[in-house]
């Protein structure tokens, strides 16, 4: 089982860009940067090891104290990531696996907009971190793309395999006696309503750039109209300059619009989720830009933070008077996806939800609606559906989630015998002590 816990947790860091903690293994001014593995052209440093194990370490409270625990987990990190670079050669040989810039842009704001939202704020992580965030997103995207190679590359493979009610019967079988107890679990329901700036805050912003935009167009200086109206103070103050940057380091909807204008070229007002930017290239060398910018931003205030904490309040207040809590959502919820259906967002296990749910589910009772509280989607407002408490799995009970589990052991096994397969054609040295 710790070999696909592995797997998962490598996979994820790669392809979610789960930024490591600070390393322990090398502190007071110690550096650890050896080469403990090579496969074909991709290097393996012992740092990077070291940052998987530190983190799988702390995950996992007091599963691994012992030095001998740690080396142990050292060795099954380091085999999983030679299995990652494989996967990786495989992939860049395949001409059928395609990874776009856009796919990998989605997923690096995806996960860094999480790991900030988590650390308080873009300053905290720069802080944290001791460099600006376009560093930060040029370090990682590599990472980030080679996980999406291998990901799709092994989805690839493992498309096709399927399993049969026998199989599914039979493993049932050979694990009954080890299957895990259900913990407890519930179905909830939710109305979203996301802190967002109102239309009359949006078309002020609009407005604000528009009128910039036409003051250059009349020949007033960039720099000056940066310094007086942009609200991105830290570049504002230098007269708009973002400076040099590589492809991946700033927000796509920016790059998109820069790395298309000629040099000295000016922008109309671009949307980002930041504001509005009025862009100027001031010049280009293949993948690496550099640009100043005026921005009006798009920065939801406390007035409208109160304002989505009440409308969630009222909405709650009609359901509490009679209504119909699937049409409300269906109405008024701003979850696109479960709005569709009522606002069902199904069943969960209750001591794996995010704390920021569970502490609320646990306080609800089947048909009980939660008062409104605040996620870093937006406030929500609650409902439990139902409520199942922990029991044994069975195999007609559980049959799906049995069928999964048996799918999983099944392409763990294909995937093994294919990379055993694969291996023996790829250069593999180990440079362990």
């Amino acid at each position: 089982m710790i070999y696909r816990f592995l797997r998962s947790f490598i996979f994820l860091f790669f392809l979610l860009v789960t930024l490591p903690i600070h390393n322990t293994y090398a502190q007071e001014g110690q550096v650890v940067d050896r080469i403990i593995a090579v496969v074909d052209d991709e290097i393996i440093l012992e740092s990077e090891v070291l940052q998987f194990v530190q983190d799988i370490a702390l995950r996992n409270k007091g599963m691994y104290q012992s030095e001998s625990e740690i080396e142990e987990l050292k060795q099954q990190v380091l085999e999983e990531i030679v299995v990652q670079k494989i996967l990786l050669a495989a992939a860049l040989e395949d001409t059928n696996i395609i990874v776009e810039d856009r796919e990998v842009d989605q997923t690096l704001d995806e996960r860094l907009n999480q790991i900030i939202e988590q650390v308080g704020s873009e300053e905290k992580l720069e802080e944290y971190y001791g460099k600006p965030i376009r560093q930060i997103r040029r370090e990682y995207r590599k990472q980030v793309r080679d996980g999406l190679y291998a990901e799709k590359i092994r989805g690839f493979k493992l498309a096709n395999v399927s399993v049969s009610r026998p199989e599914v019967e039979d493993f049932y079988e050979r694990n009954s006696d080890d299957l895990p107890t259900l913990p407890e679990q519930v179905r909830l329901a939710h109305i979203l309503i996301l802190i967002q700036p109102t239309d009359e805050a949006k078309q002020i912003a609009k407005t604000k750039a528009d009128s910039v935009y036409q003051l250059l167009l009349l020949g007033e200086d960039f720099a000056q109209l940066a310094m007086d109206y942009s609200d991105d103070r830290p570049s504002g103050d230098k007269g708009g300059l973002i400076g040099t940057t590589e492809r991946g380091d700033l927000v796509p909807e920016y790059e998109e619009v820069a790395f298309a204008l000629e040099e000295g070229e000016i922008s109309q007002p671009v949307k980002s989720r930041y504001g509005y930017h009025i862009i100027k290239l001031n010049w280009r060398r293949g993948e690496k830009i550099n640009t100043s910018h005026v921005l009006t931003s798009l920065i939801p205030s406390s007035e409208d933070e109160q304002r989505a904490q009440q409308n969630a309040a009222n909405l709650r207040q009609k359901a509490l008077d009679g209504g119909d809590f699937s049409n409300l959502a269906m109405e008024h919820s701003q979850d696109e996806e479960t709005s569709k259906i009522g606002g069902d967002i199904g069943w969960f296990e209750l001591p794996n939800m995010p704390d920021e749910f569970r502490f609320v589910a646990m306080e609800l009772e089947p048909g009980e609606i939660s008062e409104p509280f605040k996620t870093r989607f937006g406030f929500h407002v609650l409902k439990m559906s139902d409520r199942t408490e922990s029991r044994p799995m069975g195999l007609i009970r559980d049959w799906e989630r049995m069928s999964r589990m048996a799918m999983l052991e099944k392409q763990d096994a294909v995937y093994r015998e294919w990379i055993e397969t694969i291996r023996a054609n790829v250069y593999i040295e180990y440079f362990l002590e």
